[in-house]
């Protein structure tokens, strides 16, 4: 039988009709299926026009400069895009199964070659990686996944994130860097943007909210019949003033407010993608880089200023008869404009100032000078935590790792560096490229050589490790417990989960002394586990504090948020009669050979 074809535009309509779908290939297949039938519907599937709502639905995250040559490499051609960029997430993939599998000094060489390579265009891909389903285990109850379970889930979640870590923090680190030779008042909205780059939030996405945010106070100065022509306000200085008001008035409505009390001191008011969503009671340099965005894309001249007492934003005008004034986004409730003549002097002398060193504080402030004080801002929020309202353990030590790395850049200063290198071991994959692509260049020659020599000994320690194996032997059957095992501290109370053992204490004489190891009924002679806590702290547990315990469902249901360090050794969970063990990752059981089995003998035979 003979099968008549429709026309050509009325296959293209019925294939428009396919939805774009961020989290499932079903649309592509059929458009795909159609590249591989008649010639006219071939024709039909490779009009560009549609593939440009599936390109646009799945790659929401790209390396603009990458996205402009494949522009024009395909001569703007949507479907060829997007052949692409599934190309790069097939490679991208690759090289995370790769790093999944492997120990050692390698995965630090292929999260360079990733961020090399492909940079941003990775992101979408990753993200989808790090958002994998869980096994049952772990998922919340009564959340339906359907979708299929990959293997080892658990660490190619684990590895995608600090994949995806280390590409944004290169970014930033690139960003930052090229402040040093050009630091221009456009550079804020972006460079401060970056520092949500550390918690693996793109800036892309902050730019984004800013303009979203932007757009709203326009409908807003609409509907208050607010001047909304630059030519009309600049050249009126009650205009302008009022626009600035209005400003902060907006900014009001939409949540934004000044933190108080204890709320002044959260360390989540301090990074833009928290303050400018979750956290919007904040503090006056957040208040400040957001309103300075906004007034610029309505046309409003606007600095901040790096003011003693808090920050504040400058405003001036190209009209030489409109004098520039200031906005204290901080306490607009109270009062919003404030006057050289009248005001200025007035902070200066409760900030304990003398009003005869009056420029350098009313000065538009460099991006520079900013992020400096926003890194100050975070170290001050970490000694100053809230009582009950510390951050968790991988929030504060990104924030630390955030400001660690701006001081870093712009002062030069080997503290700083030293002390990255105690944070780095949780941001392994951001070695090569974050510190020894994008950080090392931007240095002092005296401060490169000494973080090229660490990077390098951290590279040996990686290469070692990925040779060594911990069988179990006559020389090991002391070791009682093994990797995988949950436990109790008998004498502490938290709860742990053990991913490597020494036969003995294998740390040095200060922390023996230091913990009264040698108090201990066993001292130093008996097994020591390296273990995570529930918060993801690191421990060092002697054998003759471990109880063996299980895991309630609410912290089963936990374990990667609050310690997503344990993502990288555990794939999954087995608890039986009151004892549990975790499944271990390949990475782990490559390290532990024989402890696989015998945590399952453990666990089916009881603990002795």
């Amino acid at each position: 039988m003979t099968i008549r074809e429709l026309p050509f535009d009325l296959y293209v309509q019925i294939l428009e009709q396919l939805t774009p779908l961020t989290g499932s290939d079903e649309s592509i297949i059929v458009l795909i299926s159609c590249l591989k039938t008649s010639t006219l519907l071939r024709a039909a599937a490779s009009v560009s026009r549609l593939w440009e709502p599936h390109y646009r639905a799945r790659y929401t995250i790209c390396d603009p400069t990458k996205e402009q040559s494949r522009k024009r490499s395909t001569g703007g051609d949507w479907r060829l895009m997007y052949f692409e960029r599934r190309r790069i997430d097939l490679e991208t993939l690759q090289i995370l199964f790769k790093i999944v599998m492997e120990r050692g000094d390698g995965r630090l060489e292929r999260a360079r070659e990733v961020n090399t390579m492909f940079s941003f265009d990775a992101w979408n891909v990753l993200e989808n990686a790090a958002n994998c389903p869980l096994p049952v285990t772990f998922r919340e109850p009564g959340v339906p996944d359907r979708r299929p379970v990959p293997p080892h889930a658990v660490p190619l979640r684990f590895w995608a994130q600090m994949l995806l870590g280390a590409i944004a923090r290169s970014d930033a680190v690139y960003t930052w860097g090229k402040l040093i030779s050009n630091d221009t008042p456009q550079s804020l909205e972006l460079s401060f943007a970056c520092m949500s780059s550390f918690f693996v939030y793109p800036p892309m996405k902050v730019l984004s909210q800013l303009e979203e945010l932007a757009t709203l106070c326009k409908i807003y100065f609409i509907e208050h019949q607010i001047p909304l022509d630059p030519a009309e306000f600049t050249s009126d200085s009650g205009k302008l003033r009022l626009v600035c008001s209005s400003i902060c008035d907006f900014l009001w409505s939409c949540g934004f407010e000044a933190a108080d009390g204890e709320r002044f001191h959260m360390l989540q008011n301090r990074f833009p993608h928290l303050f400018l969503t979750t956290h919007q009671a904040t503090i006056p340099i957040s208040l400040v880089y957001i309103f300075v965005c906004i007034a610029r894309k309505m046309g409003v001249t606007a600095s901040p200023t790096d003011f003693p007492s808090r920050v504040l934003a400058v405003v001036s005008s190209p009209h030489p008869d409109v004098l520039e004034f200031f906005v204290d986004v901080f306490g607009s409730r109270t009062q919003a404009i404030l006057t050289l003549h009248d005001d200025i002097p007035r902070f200066l002398i409760q900030a304990g100032i003398h009003t005869n060193t009056i420029l350098p504080w009313i000065s538009s402030a460099s991006s520079t000078s900013m992020l400096l004080r926003a890194s100050r801002n975070v170290l001050a929020s970490v000694n100053n935590f809230p009582a009950g309202a510390a951050a968790p353990e991988v929030e504060l030590h990104t924030a630390i790792y955030a400001s660690l790395t701006i001081n870093a850049i712009f002062m030069n200063d080997r503290r700083y560096l030293l002390n990255i290198m105690k944070h780095i071991n949780r941001f392994l994959l951001d070695l090569l490229p974050v510190l020894v692509d994008s950080l090392t260049p931007l240095l002092h020659p005296y401060l490169q050589e000494q973080l090229t020599t660490h990077c390098n000994a951290i590279m040996e320690d990686e290469k070692e490790a990925a040779t060594t194996s911990h069988p179990r032997s006559a020389l090991t059957r002391e070791v009682k417990f093994f990797v995988g095992m949950v436990f109790k501290h008998a004498a502490h109370g938290y709860v742990g989960y053990v991913y490597g053992w020494d036969p003995s204490c294998a740390a040095d004489e200060d922390w023996i002394r230091e913990m009264g190891v040698d108090l201990l009924s066993r001292g130093r002679h008996q097994p020591f586990y390296h273990a995570l806590d529930q918060s993801g702290s690191l421990r060092y547990v002697a054998e003759d504090n471990i109880r063996a315990t299980c895991l309630e469902p609410a912290h089963v249901h936990r374990i990667f948020t609050d310690a997503p360090r344990a993502g990288m050794y555990f794939e999954d969970l087995t608890q039986v009669d009151g004892r549990a063990r975790f499944l271990l990752s390949p990475e782990l059981n490559a390290a532990y050979p024989d402890d696989e089995a015998f945590g399952d003998r453990w666990l089916r035979q009881g603990e002795d």
